[in-house]
Order: C-alpha cells, then sequence, then structure tokens
C-alpha cells in the first residue's frame, strides 16, 4: 500500500511540473499572436480598450446607437496614417410597423496600415457642442 502511495505521489508530481512548465511555455507564443486575426469585432467595448492590429487586419466596432434622438457615434479623433476607416453605418433593430424610436447599431471598420499607434476616440453626440459619451481607445498596428 505504501509503495502505491509513493508511485501516485510521484506522477502526481511529474503531472503537475509537466502542466506548470507548459503554463510557463505559452506566454510567447501568445504573444506572437497579437493582432493576428485577420477581423477582429468588438460589441460595445469599454472605453480604454486595447487594440493591437497587423497591416491589412481590421477591427470592427458595433456600438448601440439610437438615431431617432438625434445622437450618432461620430469619429472625432484617429491617426489615418497607421488606421483608415473603412466604413462607418448605422443599421436599425427590427421593429414591429409603425414603432417609432426604436435604436439600432452604429458599426465601425477599421484598417491598419502601417505599424505605429493611434488613438480613437468616438463621440455619441447631435453637435460637437452636445456629447452625451465619448469612447477613447489605442490602437497598435504591428509587423
Amino acid at each position: 500500500m505504501r509503495r502505491l502511495i509513493t508511485i501516485v505521489a510521484v506522477v502526481s508530481t511529474l503531472g503537475l511540473t509537466g502542466c506548470a512548465m507548459d503554463v510557463l511555455n505559452t506566454k510567447p507564443e501568445v504573444r506572437g499572436l497579437e493582432g493576428a486575426a485577420p477581423v477582429q469585432t468588438l460589441n460595445n467595448p469599454a472605453t480604454g480598450t486595447d487594440i493591437t492590429l497587423r497591416p491589412g487586419g481590421q477591427v470592427h466596432i458595433n456600438l448601440e446607437a439610437n438615431a431617432t434622438t438625434g445622437y450618432f457615434w461620430t469619429i472625432t479623433s484617429l491617426d489615418e496614417t497607421k488606421v483608415k476607416t473603412v466604413s462607418e453605418d448605422y443599421v436599425a433593430d427590427p421593429a414591429p410597423e409603425g414603432l417609432v424610436g426604436g435604436g439600432g447599431t452604429m458599426m465601425f471598420v477599421f484598417e491598419g496600415i502601417a505599424k505605429g499607434r493611434s488613438d480613437l476616440e468616438l463621440s455619441y453626440q447631435r453637435s460637437p457642442q452636445d456629447v452625451a459619451e465619448t469612447l477613447k481607445f489605442k490602437i497598435k498596428v504591428v509587423e
């Protein structure tokens, strides 16, 4: 019985050591994949979200909006030498016929074009003087 307990203890120790070494070895691989997805989609991301792209990689940012109130999401800051705006569009939510005042989604598509960093600022506003909310992101384009 004592021999069986010793064998189980040794196997358990080896198994845990193997797992610990595997965890330690994954960090460089994960770092190497940073921004590797050709298309990333962020739905209502929080301000301060960091975004990493590769040249040609895209990020789709979808934000809740309600055009019937007169408010739209607007790009107020972006370094177009590093990241370009591919498109921005508003899509109303499906609603029963005759329903007035329904919301929707503002959809932005940005593409990394050159290595570097860009701040992205989006404001939910009727005009530059009537801003309800501002979101700020840091975009890093890596090779």
